[in-house]
Order: C-alpha cells, then structure tokens, then sequence
C-alpha cells in the first residue's frame, strides 16, 4: 500500500486516466486544421466577419494571429499554403490573401535620414505601404501647414522649396506677402520645428512627418523667443485668412486671455485643426494641472512629450487637457544656417502630431474622402494612439503615443 492505494489499483488508475486523455487530445487535434502542417507556411491576411467569426476561425486554425486589425476586420496568420483554399470555405471567412510583402517605389533614399523618432511614430510604415496607392499624397502633398513661431530658415537644403508664405505680426505693422526674409528665424526655434514637420527626404540630414507639405511661416515670436498674446492671436486668424486649415503652435502662456481665447475659437470655428504644445512646466504631481493656454482650450489637440523609451520627461506638462505624446526629448531637426541640432521639449513633440494630421488629411483626399474636422481628427487620433503608463488616459500622456499608420487606416475607414 502506498497512500492508501495498492501498487496494482494506481496502475489501473494511470491506465485509466491514460484512456480517458487519449480521445481528449485527439478530440482537440482534430477541431484544428493545423493538424500537421503538410506544406511550405506563408504570411496570409485573412478577413472576417465580426469578433465571433474571427474567434471560430482562430480556433478551427489553431494559431494565434500575428496581428489583428480590428478597424477593417482583418488578421495576419502564418498558415500552411495547402490550406488556403480550405480556409477560404469557414464559416465567417471574407476573404484570404496572402500577404505579399509592400515596397514604396523609388523611396530606397528614406533610410539615410530617417532618425528613431520617426519610426517610433509610425510614420515609416504609411509611407511604405501607402506610397503604392496614394503617391505623393503619404508625404502631405497638397495640405497647407502654418507654423506660428520665431519664424522659419526657408533657405535651409532640407525646407528649401517648402516654404510659400510668410506672415509677421510682431510689432505695430503687420506683415503678409511672398517676401520671406520678413520671416527668417533669427533664433532657431522655428526653423527646429518646422523641420519636423517638413524637412525633405534627400538622404542628408533629417526628414519630417509631412515632407511634401506647403508650410506657411508664421513669425509671432522675435529672435529671443518672445512675444506677446494678441501678436500670436493676430497670428492665428491671419494664418487661417491666408488658407492654413492646420495650426502648428509649439508656443504658450500660463495665463489665460480673452483675445487668445477668442482667436483660437474662431479659428476652430472656421474649421481650423490646432495643434498646440502642452508646456514644459511639469512637475510629475498628478493633482496638480500646468498645461499652458491654448494647449488648455478644449478644441485644440494638446501634446505633452516623450522620450526615446516612451518615459514622460520631468518637465513636461500634465494636465486633464492633455491629448496625446509625441517624441520631444533630444530630438534631432532643422536650424538656421544649414545646420542641424537637438532640441527637447513639447514644442518638438508638437510638430510630430502636426505632420500627422497632414498627412491623414492628404491621404484621405487622395482617396476620394473629404477634410476631417478637428472632432474627427481628435477622434482619429486619440482612438488609435498607443497606450502608454497606466491603462488608459492619463494626465501625463493622454490616451497615448500618437500613431501615424493606425490613424491613416482609421481615417481611412470613416466616411
């Protein structure tokens, strides 16, 4: 007796329990049609109908899908060729591809100036798989970009041929024109941002979010950086007058003020998409709230920053306010003189999202779909953003790290 139970009793009861196993695992085995495999294994899109169907075709499979795209109903699965056909027959099945690999033509120049932030981004990829479809319109073509700041380098190798307007409102005369040395950036704020969202794809350098895109250099800022309310209000409704429908304003102030407000809300009246920096006053207290205005008004896209690891730096502002993040720590751009430079901060998270925009916007155009309005795009890129910190919104990176490709094919999918 051992335990309790004779030698020969446990040896009927492993037998037992052998018996009742074997018809199980068969049973599981043959519910599967990846019984064995039986032939070369291939990359294959697979669409269904809805999560039930996805869920009967995963288990009649037996795989776990490589990735699941959930807005168009589709899964990528590595799967025996031979059984192609025979999958094309499940029950909620709507087609079968196999997922042939995606080159952008003519593109091979990207990867000699395309630096991490970038990629981390997502941008890489719509530019890779959308380029076949839509052409130039992955870069931004045809989408005016105003960049309210302390003016933009226009003779820069990288933005030369990207800049088309200027507008100055600093001081008591208001400048508007074609004459764009009334906006050179004597301080190299601007020119760092614009690059990030324009610079071109040449192989030296850096590239932006939105290299093809019509930029219109806003100068509400001097040389040192400053300025005042009612110049970058000024700003603001004379960029939209002059056919901006995309605001890039990595600028702010602690203090709210009626004129800022009221040039704000009237751009978003008049359809305008806002992008404004969340501020570098952070102090990592949750409870506490220092967004800087017009990052604070609610029909603008707020953005706080992040680093190469996704980490939210010290120093950038948090707030119920904020939207979403974007890189700005040690982030490699445009500078005056034909000469590059790191700079951090949310103004350099700011234009990522920026370039974003323009470019789902360009995309959608390109596809036969009308201009998202800021309700859309908020939408569009609060829905797909990748989470980051605790699960779900937080007051230091929104609902997330701003993710171009996932925003394309969201965009995309909306009438």
């Amino acid at each position: 007796m051992l335990g309790g139970i004779s030698v020969h009793r446990r040896y009927v009861l492993v037998i037992a329990l052998v018996l009742l196993l074997v018809p199980l695992v068969f049973s599981i085995q043959s519910d599967a049609l990846l019984v064995n495999g039986g032939s070369q294994k291939v990359r294959v899109v697979i669409g269904y109908r809805d999560d039930a169907s996805k869920q009967s075709i995963l288990k009649s499979l037996g795989v776990t899908p490589l990735k699941d795209l959930r807005d168009i109903k589709a899964m990528v699965v590595v799967i025996p060729e031979s059984l192609i056909q025979r999958v094309k027959s499940l029950p909620g099945v709507r087609y079968v591809e196999k997922d042939a690999p995606a080159k952008a033509h003519g593109l091979s120049s990207y990867y000699g100036d395309i630096k991490w932030n970038m990629y981390m981004i997502g941008i890489t990829d719509v530019w890779d798989y959308y380029y076949q479809y839509y052409g130039r319109r992955v870069f931004g073509y045809g989408v005016v970009v105003a960049v309210l700041d302390t003016g933009i380098d226009y003779s820069h190798p990288d933005l030369y041929g990207r800049v088309a307007y200027c507008i100055n409102t600093i001081g008591t005369t208001t400048y508007k024109g074609t004459t764009l040395s009334r906006c050179y950036d004597g301080n190299g704020h601007g020119t760092h941002v614009a690059g990030i969202i324009a610079a071109t794809i040449n192989n030296r350098g850096v590239a932006g979010v939105a290299p093809n895109v019509t930029l219109i250099a806003v100068k509400v800022l001097d040389n040192s950086g400053s300025g005042t309310v009612s110049d970058i209000a000024e700003g603001i409704t004379e960029a939209v007058k002059a056919g901006a429908k995309i605001l890039s304003m990595s600028l702010g102030s602690s203090a709210d003020s009626s004129i800022l407000r009221d040039a704000s809300y009237w751009a978003y009246q008049q359809g305008a998409i806002q992008v404004v920096a969340a501020g570098n006053s952070g102090d990592g207290d949750p409870s506490t709230n220092n967004v800087n205005y017009p990052a604070k008004y609610s029909w603008v896209i707020a953005v706080a920053a992040v680093d190469y690891y996704g980490d939210v730096p010290y120093w950038s502002s948090d707030g119920p306010e904020v939207d979403v993040a974007a890189p700005g720590v040690d982030i490699l751009s445009t500078y005056p003189g034909g000469k590059y430079a790191y700079l951090s901060g949310t103004s350099m998270a700011t234009p990522h999202v920026t370039g974003v925009v323009a470019v789902v916007e360009a995309i959608r155009l390109a596809a036969g779909k009308s201009w998202l309005g800021f309700s859309s795009i908020y939408k569009v890129l609060t829905y797909t953003a990748y989470d980051l910190g605790p699960s779900g919104f937080d007051v230091f990176t929104g609902y997330g790290l701003v993710d171009a490709y996932s925003a394309v094919q969201y965009a995309l999918s909306l009438p």
